[in-house]
């Protein structure tokens, strides 16, 4: 049986950001920091911004009412503090069993299998991650590309809602502390 479409906003795109990580794991939480950047600094309309220490089958539904997703994410297979922007796909099909791993394609595949839709551009913003280790702060290299990640992240959701330019900075962002896992 299929479900029916989730209905989208006819006038205004809807955006959403995933920010992935532990923020007691290092560069691990990279993620939160950008979710958290954006969250201050690129007020848009239609912007919706989701922390999580993993993708779950409940974001699902969230996924499917957007136009555009950006997932953002530590990545521990590039070089540390190097930006990787790939644009996403639903996967072909969905593995069985993925309770401890759901990855933004399979993420993707779900939204369209359970609300017959997903959204019109998903893209994966990552960066490298040098030190996964028990600390509650990013390494430097990490740190050096925040500017660069939160700027990635700018230009997508300009792609949801084209009439708003906001302007990065990143002195508030760096003065501030990092965010916690709500644990």
């Amino acid at each position: 049986m299929m479900a029916s479409p989730t209905p989208r906003s006819e006038t205004l795109p809807q955006a959403l950001v995933l920010a992935c990580g532990n923020t007691l794991r290092g560069d691990d939480g990279v993620g939160w920091q950008i979710g958290c950047a954006v969250k201050q600094q690129l007020p848009m309309a239609g912007l919706t911004i989701l922390l999580t220490q993993q993708l779950l089958p409940e974001h699902a539904e969230s996924v499917s009412a957007a136009d555009v997703v950006v997932f953002v994410d530590c990545s521990a297979t590039i070089p540390a503090g190097t930006v990787s922007t790939v644009f996403l796909y639903p996967a072909p099909r969905l593995s069985g069993i993925f309770t401890h791993h759901l990855d933004p394609p399979s993420l993707l595949r779900l939204a369209l299998d359970l609300y017959a839709r997903s959204p019109d551009r998903a893209i994966a913003v990552t960066v490298g991650g040098e030190s996964f280790a028990l600390k509650d702060r990013l390494g430097e290299a990490v740190t050096a590309a925040l500017a660069e990640v939160l700027e990635a992240v700018r230009l997508q959701l300009q792609s949801a809602n084209a009439g708003a330019r906001p302007t990065v900075s990143f002195d508030t962002l760096l003065a501030s502390p990092q965010p916690k896992n709500p644990i």
